[in-house]
């Protein structure tokens, strides 16, 4: 999906402010709060009083850069998939939830990063952590519902790529100038490869990557600190930490 221009100045703006992450509540300039809980899940909350209303977003500390040769396209095949659904949670919920109070939400995938965000009235903050911790923990996909988001993605691509003037230079500019790098490839994906990706291969992507020590939740608006850690108790505490893979050194 796009990567709206709200998301990247409310993470540009949060990420900056907490610089340096604390075990216990730390202000800072712009009066943001942040705290790490036990399994590693960094919380950053900025306060703002003037509307009853909140936005969430957890970011990803994994992108397209991350994904192994020949899987082009699957970190951002993966953000289409997180909305098909869990064991305990049936596909278009978050959608039910944000849109039956006028919020909103999206999601984006960059080379570095993949986020996730909502934004809703104060009173829905609860259900939507637990609705996006349910779905860091895992998710439940079939053939049968992710096959039909590949031919999403494609048309996505077409729209982007293959059809603007631009779009294909951009795409073979980055693959010149980046021989060995992760950089030369799109995020979207290389075609061919988009349509050999699988869910199980985005299962095996979401189990090496989606864990809270590999996370960031941030979330703006009417709440604090304290009340956000107080709901991640029954939420994002109650996923397990998980060894990450290493990032070897690349020489370009």
């Amino acid at each position: 999906m796009a990567v709206r221009p709200f998301a990247y100045l409310t993470t540009a703006l949060l990420l900056t402010s907490a610089a340096a992450f604390a075990q216990t509540p730390a202000p800072n300039r712009w009066g943001a709060e942040t705290a790490t809980l036990p399994n590693g899940l960094e919380v950053i909350v900025l306060p703002q009083r003037r509307v009853p209303a909140v936005h969430h977003l957890v970011l990803y500390r994994v992108g397209s850069a991350d994904e192994e040769p020949g899987k082009s396209g699957l970190a951002h095949y993966l953000e289409h998939l997180m909305f098909k659904g869990t064991e305990k949670t049936p596909p278009g919920a978050f959608d039910a939830l944000v849109n039956r109070f006028g919020g909103r939400q999206n999601a984006f995938t960059t080379y570095d990063y993949t986020g996730y965000f909502q934004t809703m009235p104060r009173d829905q903050l609860a259900a939507v952590m637990a609705l996006e911790a349910d779905r860091m923990a895992g998710l439940k996909l079939s053939d049968a519902n992710s096959k039909p988001e590949l031919t999403v993605v494609l048309e996505e691509r077409n729209q982007r790529t293959n059809r603007p003037p631009g779009g294909q230079l951009s795409e073979l500019a980055n693959a010149t100038l980046f021989i060995n790098h992760p950089y030369r490839r799109p995020i979207i994906g290389w075609e061919a490869e988009i349509k050999s990706l699988t869910y199980q291969d985005a299962l095996e992507f979401h189990a090496r990557w989606y864990a809270p020590n590999n996370a960031v939740l941030v979330i703006a608006g009417d709440t604090d600190l304290a009340e956000v850690l107080k709901l991640t108790e029954t939420t994002y505490a109650q996923v397990s930490a998980q060894p990450l893979p290493p990032r070897p050194a690349i020489a370009e």
